[in-house]
């Protein structure tokens, strides 16, 4: 009897693990959302034509090959989520994604297409990808009651999305099948997040895996730390957070622009210093800072961060940094400002936001009103020392912020000091009105001659810089429509208009540089109408 019960377990045993489990499931809500766009945009590398660059086509000289910088795409993202609840305290969510360009190339069709007419080849991702793009479970009351944990690919943004909001983000190489890529509606972090709720203190401790690599021990990019908020009173809520983040030394490195425009010469050149020489090291990122929101003052919010970053600073993963192996100068004539070798950092960065809200003033309450003024300061780095003893350049983590839609798209989250200002209103039930003015500077100049990649992700566009530190205006309008409570159309209109600065060194000759610059201002025109289910 017992060898036969134990054959019956055993064989029992055996069925259990052989069929998955699966858990009963007590609700399921399906949500989605779908955007349907058009977007022209006109001048996004701030010069009136294009040039192919240093490729020879067929016979034609690549002086002579220029085109049109103008965009007139038609895109679409859709979404769909999954909620099932398991049971009180455990439930799970998935999300698909599809971003794609109507009809746009395949990766395949486009890197073809690229080496047709002389260019790089691309990595872009396949139009028809659908991505996952959430899959994580929520367990509550985890071990303790206080504790909820939160396992796999999950959204994380932590106060305004100053710090933590965007995995593909500024100084990141975006992907996404948009041409467009900094309208991707991606934000997933695959990450393991335990938030621990003492009201009115909640903190959170996250761990995320940004990049993995299989092939070297030491070429990942990791991101940990905690954001703890307190609610003092009804009116002022205070934050501290510390995030690190770690790039390992054996990842691959940006492609360094490290490029010098000679003027009054026989003839223009491009100069390289292509030294890569690098200390073993990796770039670690550590911020650790301070938030807080107030309310005091009636219709007045006033939300101001600052922050300060140490680590270690390694200049393979900069695109514009300039340097050798001996620290000599680089080519040009222009110093190698960090000697190929690694060094502190030392980033500081602050922001303010104050948003009023005019409700108060009868002639206008009906139009709901609001201003906002924000201020950014985000610290810099020299760029034409020898040997610079720390790295002062601010790091934007994973930021996600829209300050300004152009230069948003074109600026990286660095060395900056911006200003903004927002009006908006409701003239309609059904209607909002919304003006955004931007201006900004660069806190350290780069050297006249330099060519930069605002952005700072490598394969984008170089700039050649002025002497001054005045990078230009942009004016944004958008308006609203709610069609119905699940249906919203939205026309927006930008117009960024750049400094001399920008694109000094244009279209000159050996003898009169500078008397004919190629720099012109960028515009964009966008409409979208986005269902909600």
């Amino acid at each position: 009897m017992n060898k036969r019960l134990i054959l019956v377990l055993a064989f029992a045993f055996v069925i259990g693990i052989a069929f998955a489990a699966y858990a009963e499931v007590q609700n399921v809500k399906v949500s989605g959302d779908i955007t349907v766009g058009g977007v022209m945009r006109n001048n996004y590398d701030l010069a009136k034509t294009r040039n192919i660059g240093a490729t020879t086509i067929g016979a034609i000289a690549p002086s002579a090959v220029t085109y049109s910088d103008m965009e007139k795409d038609l895109f679409s993202i859709a979404r769909i989520r999954v909620d099932a609840d398991l049971t009180d305290n455990v439930s799970a969510t998935v999300r698909l994604l599809n971003e794609r360009n109507w009809n746009g190339e395949s990766a395949q069709g486009l890197a073809e297409n690229n080496r047709n007419v002389g260019l790089a080849a691309t990595n872009a991702v396949d139009e028809q990808d659908v991505d996952l793009d959430l899959a994580f479970v929520t367990l509550k009351e985890f071990l303790y009651s206080p504790l909820t944990l939160k396992v796999g690919r999950q959204e994380m943004r932590f106060g305004n999305g100053w710090l933590i909001g965007d995995p593909d983000t500024s100084l990141v190489a975006l992907r996404s099948s948009l041409a467009e890529g900094d309208l991707s509606a991606r934000k997933s972090f695959d990450a393991i997040r335990a938030t621990l709720d003492y009201n009115p203190l909640i903190v959170d401790l996250v761990y995320s895996k940004v990049a993995e690599n299989n092939t070297v021990m030491n070429d990942d990019t990791t991101l940990y730390g905690l954001n703890a908020a307190y609610e003092m009173n009804k009116n002022t809520t205070v934050e501290g957070f510390f995030f690190s983040k770690e790039r390992g030394s054996s990842d691959s490195a940006a492609a360094n622009v490290d490029v010098v425009r000679t003027l009054g010469t026989a003839a223009l050149s491009d100069t390289y210093a292509t030294s890569n020489v690098i200390k073993g090291k990796s770039d670690i990122v550590n911020t650790v800072g301070a938030r807080v929101v107030n309310k005091t003052v009636k219709n007045l919010t006033i939300d101001a961060q600052a922050a300060f970053q140490f680590g270690t600073y390694n200049p393979k993963y900069d695109t514009n940094a300039r340097w050798d192996s001996t620290g000599a100068p680089g080519a040009g004539g222009e110093a190698g400002e960090h000697a190929g070798l690694t060094s502190p950092r030392r980033a500081w960065g602050m922001e303010v936001i104050a948003a009023y809200e005019l409700k108060d003033i009868q002639k206008i309450a009906k139009y709901n009103p609001m201003i906002a003024a924000t201020y950014i300061y985000l610290s810099g780095e020299s760029r034409d020392k020898v040997g610079n003893k720390a790295y002062k350049g601010w790091d934007p983590m994973y930021e996600d912020q829209m300050i300004g839609h152009i230069l948003n798209s074109i600026m990286g989250f660095t060395n900056l000091t911006l200003g903004a200002l927002t009006m908006q209103a409701k003239p309609m039930d059904d209607i909002g009105v919304k003006v955004d003015y931007v201006t900004a500077w660069f806190n350290k100049r780069f050297p006249q001659g330099r060519a930069v990649v605002l952005s700072g992700v490598p394969t984008a566009t170089q700039f050649y810089m002025g002497k001054g530190n005045f990078i230009g205006q942009e004016i944004d309008m958008t308006l609203t429509y709610d069609y119905t409570e699940d249906v919203q159309f939205s026309l927006l209109g930008g117009y960024f208009l750049p400094s001399r600065n920008i694109n000094e060194v244009g279209n000159e000759t050996a003898t009169t540089p500078n008397t004919n610059p190629r720099r012109a201002a960028a515009s964009e025109i966008m409409g979208t109408m986005k269902v909600t289910f």
